[in-house]
């Protein structure tokens, strides 16, 4: 079933309330019916206050008005003057009143629709997404820890309030806190779940593993553009989401997509087109590491090795589990430099990693001396660390080193 537009509702009410007062200043105007000819009776009464006058003026020269007389006399007169000229101004108004009418009362009903959407509250009428609602005034670390704090005791104290879940998870990202947000987000899909942010949760996944898309991060992203394929947000994302995978002809289309959405000389469309030349020079770059080498360079193994597990351990992992091995750079970031995934039938596992098995941007892992090597068994097999998860680390493995051995004993 469908519904006029709350605007439409709007015009209609204005046009009616309009048309009721036309009748009414239309009615007013036929019920002033003038008794004489409005032109001849100004001109009698102006002969009659000329002579008037005339008559204060002789008085007042022979002495029988003083100039106090006189002059109340003349204002009193001069009132009736101002009286009559603006009778006068009525009459003539009458009938240019009856044919304009109807304009002036369109222009009132312009006018108020008007100063209704400037002044009033079209939020009643057109709802803003919640995802547009939610700002973050906070500047400083005090200011966010504090706000934090007290958001998350409201979401403690109203667990269906989305706006308040969709403010603490804002305040996670500021703090560059991801994974927490993440989780707020999916709070708010719950009870909202607007396309936007479904695209927000997706990056905030993403950023929690590191900026690995793979998994549901790229499932969302896919799933909004397939009901809403020109999603402004989404194809944007998918830009990123494709050059992280060296897909870097998908990452141009999908930018281009959204920079014919955007004003042409806009901040948005400079930085799309920045993006869309980037991955222009690294496809081209790309292609000329490949051409030049039977095998590219990236291509060659810098760490190779196995991933071992204990007994117990390999009792508690189910059929169709997922092994991640991936090296991180030793000055703490959580972005991955390099990895490996795989679905282990038999233990142990060998892996290598190399500079192909990165995120499509610096640090490369032949760039780094040492890395942390990390080694993650998910049952369900999301790049972002879960619940149940069993997961090793070693940090100092020199890069270039060949057997290194990764062992699992617990959690």
């Amino acid at each position: 079933m469908s519904f006029l537009p709350p605007w439409m509702g709007l015009l209609c009410v204005l046009l009616c309330l309009g048309g009721l007062a036309a009748w009414v200043v239309q009615r007013g105007l036929k019920e002033k019916v003038p008794a004489v000819n409005g032109d001849v009776q100004s001109q009698v009464n102006r002969q009659i206050h000329q002579q008037h006058l005339a008559d204060l003026d002789r008085a007042l020269s022979e002495g029988r008005l003083n100039a106090a007389q006189h002059q109340s006399a003349r204002d009193e007169l001069l009132r009736h003057v101002l009286d009559d000229d603006a009778q006068a101004h009525i009459s003539r108004s009458n009938a240019s009143l009856s044919v304009a009418w109807r304009w002036i009362v369109v222009g009132l009903v312009l006018l108020s629709g008007l100063s209704y959407v400037q002044r009033g509250a079209p939020q009643a009428w057109w709802t803003v997404p919640l995802s547009q609602r939610v700002k973050i005034s906070a500047t400083t670390p005090e200011q966010l820890a504090e706000q934090t704090r007290q958001w998350l005791q409201t979401t403690q104290k109203q667990p269906k309030d989305a706006e308040a879940w969709l403010t603490l998870a804002r305040l996670h990202a500021a703090q560059n806190a991801h994974a927490l947000a993440e989780q707020a987000l999916a709070q708010v899909l719950s009870l909202a779940p607007e396309p936007d942010l479904w695209i927000e949760r997706a990056q905030m996944k993403a950023l929690s593993a590191g900026g690995v898309y793979a998994g549901e991060p790229w499932q969302w992203i896919q799933d909004v553009l397939r009901t809403q394929p020109q999603h402004l947000n989404a194809l944007v994302l998918a830009g990123s989401a494709a050059l992280s995978e060296k897909k870097y002809d998908a990452a141009q289309k999908f930018w281009q997509q959204a920079l014919s959405q955007v004003p042409a000389n806009s901040e948005a469309a400079d930085g799309l087109q920045q993006a869309v030349a980037k991955a222009g020079q690294l496809q081209q770059a790309q292609g000329a590491e490949v051409k030049a080498a039977g095998s590219p360079d990236d291509q060659r193994l810098l760490i190779q090795g196995e991933v071992r597990v204990s007994s117990d351990v390999q009792s508690q992992i189910g059929a169709g589990a997922t092994l991640f091995v991936y090296a991180l750079a030793e000055d703490g970031s959580r972005r991955p430099v390099a990895i490996w995934r795989g679905t282990p039938a038999a233990w142990p596992v060998r892996f290598g990693l190399s500079d192909s098995m990165g995120m499509g941007a610096p640090p490369l892992l032949s760039s780094l001396a040492q890395v942390r090597l990390v080694a993650r068994i998910s049952k369900t097999g999301s790049a972002q660390k879960q619940e149940g998860d069993l997961q090793v680390e070693l940090p100092g493995v020199k890069t270039g080193v060949q057997g290194v051995v990764l062992q699992i004993s617990g959690r």
